[in-house]
C-alpha cells in the first residue's frame, strides 16, 4: 500500500472554443474536454445512425423513452465522429471494449488515446487525453434531497462544507469530483466512496483505497448554466483544453 497525491481545483475562466480550432492531437502535457448539446444536434440522427454498428443500434433501439434512444445515438455518433478526427481514421471503423469494471477503451495500434464520456440532461461531456482519463457531468436537481445520501458518501469535512451554503450546488459538484475519479480509475462507485476526497485543495489518500498507484489532478468546471462537470487526469498536465461541437 502507498500514498498518493490528489490535487482538486476549480476553473472560473473555462473557456469554451468552437472545434473548428482543434488541431485534434493530444500529448503528455494537455487535455481535451468536449461538450456536445443533444437538443441542437436532434437533427443529426440519421447520419449519426449510418455510422454506428449493429449492435450499438440494437442498444438504442431497447431504450423505452425516445429522448433516452436520441441521447444515446447522439452521444455514440458524436463519440465515433470526435475520435474518428484524433486517430485519423472513419468514424465506423471504431472499435470499442470494455475494461475493469465496464470501463471502455479503444481497441487500436495507434498511438496511446484514452476517452471517457458523461451524459446528464441535455449536455454530453467527453474528456480526451493520452493516459487514463475520468469525467462527469451532473444537472443540479433541485428536487433532488440530496441529505439522503450525505452520510454513507461523503466524509465530515465534505458534509459539513456542503450545509454550509448553495448545498445542491456544492452537493453536485462534489459529486462529480468522486464519480470523475472513480471512472479515471475504473474503480467504479462502492462503499468506498466517503474516502476518495473532493474538497479544493491537495489530499492525500492510500492507493489501495483509489486503485491506483498514480497522482491525480480532479479539474471542475461549469458546463453550462446549472450543470457542473469535473475531468480527472495526470497531475502532470498542464494544459485544458475546451472545446464545443455542432455538426
Amino acid at each position: 500500500m502507498s500514498s498518493i497525491k490528489i490535487r482538486i481545483r476549480y476553473l472560473n475562466d473555462v473557456t469554451w472554443v468552437d472545434s473548428t480550432a482543434c488541431d485534434f492531437l493530444v500529448n503528455s502535457n494537455r487535455t481535451d474536454v468536449w461538450r456536445i448539446n443533444i437538443s441542437s444536434n436532434l437533427s443529426m440522427l440519421d447520419n449519426f445512425l449510418t455510422i454506428l454498428h449493429p449492435g450499438e443500434i440494437s442498444r438504442a433501439n431497447k431504450y423505452y423513452q425516445t429522448k433516452d434512444r436520441n441521447r444515446f445515438i447522439i452521444s455514440r455518433g458524436a463519440l465515433r465522429i470526435i475520435l474518428g478526427k484524433y486517430l485519423n481514421t472513419q468514424p465506423v471503423l471504431i472499435e470499442f471494449k470494455t475494461g475493469i469494471n465496464k470501463k471502455p477503451y479503444i481497441n487500436t495500434n495507434h498511438a496511446q488515446l484514452c476517452y471517457n464520456i458523461s451524459h446528464s440532461g441535455d449536455w454530453i461531456l467527453l474528456g480526451i487525453s493520452n493516459s487514463e482519463i475520468g469525467a462527469d457531468t451532473e444537472q443540479v436537481n433541485f428536487t433532488f434531497n440530496y441529505k439522503d445520501v450525505l452520510q454513507d458518501n461523503f466524509s465530515s469535512a465534505e458534509i459539513e462544507h456542503i450545509n454550509q451554503s448553495s448545498s445542491l450546488d456544492r452537493f453536485f459538484l462534489l459529486w462529480t469530483r468522486k464519480e470523475a475519479l472513480t471512472k479515471a480509475t475504473g474503480k467504479g462507485l462502492d462503499n468506498d466512496l466517503k474516502s476518495i476526497p473532493c474538497l479544493d485543495g491537495i489530499h492525500t489518500g492510500q492507493s489501495s483505497t483509489i486503485s491506483t498507484v498514480e497522482d491525480w489532478q480532479i479539474s471542475s468546471f461549469e458546463l453550462s448554466g446549472n450543470y457542473l462537470a469535473s475531468v480527472a487526469h495526470n497531475i502532470k498536465i498542464v494544459t485544458m483544453r475546451f472545446w464545443d461541437i455542432h455538426f
